[in-house]
Formats: structure tokens, sequence, C-alpha cells
């Protein structure tokens, strides 16, 4: 049996090992006994792994521009993402927290509400579209 002392990461560990058979060996490693079996260095040899990785393909970017100009009491997209709800209509009165649009980003659904009580007077987005950060969404009046 042969005894070690090995640290790997920092850690320390006390390995004992006991060949058993031809490429069998019990390990114990800090008290813990492990079967294990190997291959001989001297009678194999290793050739490295090549894979070929395809290179990946350019990003599809979309760029859209506004269908209308913001207003100073626009709200405006807080990030990247596209739209997966609409909850309001053009003329619809809402009020400081009611949740106007849902823009999934990341695979999280974000919830952008009212800032102030208003009402809707346009909506510059539809579902399904993509919008970048500070791309207006709605306008209150």
């Amino acid at each position: 049996m042969n005894k070690y002392k090995i640290t790997i990461d920092g850690n320390a560990y006390d390995v004992s090992v006991n060949v058993t058979d031809h490429n069998k060996a019990n390990v114990e490693v800090n008290g813990i006994s492990y079967d294990v079996t190997y291959e001989n260095k001297t009678t194999t040899t290793v050739s490295p792994v090549t894979r070929k990785v395809a290179a990946p393909a350019a990003p599809q970017v979309q760029v859209q521009q506004p269908t209308a100009s913001a207003s100073k009491n626009s709200v405006k997209s807080p990030l990247p993402g596209t739209i997966s709800a609409i909850n309001v209509k053009v003329g619809a009165q809402v009020k400081r927290g009611d949740t106007l649009i849902v823009i999934e980003a990341m695979k999280m659904e974000n919830n952008i509400m009212a800032s102030s009580d208003g009402q809707v007077k346009a909506i510059h987005v539809t579902v399904g579209q993509s919008v970048a950060q500070d791309d207006p969404l709605i306008d209150l009046a």
C-alpha cells in the first residue's frame, strides 16, 4: 500500500493506494474508500481529441424605427426585449402603477407600469415587436 499527501486547489488530502489486480486498485481518500480502475501509462498512449467547431453564424440584427415621435409623457422601454403583451388601448384611463406593457427579456417577463395617472394617447409598439432600450412604447396625456 502506498500513502500520499496531495493538495488539490489548496485542499489537503491523505490518500492510500492499494493495487489489488491488474488495472484495479482500492484508493482511500481522507478515510473514504473507492474501488477504481486505471490504465497503465506504459502500454497506452493518449492522443489529444480535436473537434471541428463551426464558426457561429452572424447574428441577425433587426433595426426598427419608432412609428411615431416620443412626447414628454412617453413611456420608454427600460431594456431591450420583445413585447409580449399590451394591457391598454388608446383612450384608456390609467393610474400610476398600472401595468401597461409586458416585455420579455432574457426569458423573464418585465411589467412596464405607468409612472403617473393619465390617458393613453398613442401606442407605438405591437405584440411580438422587438424594442431597444429607450424606444418609446406609449404616450400618456
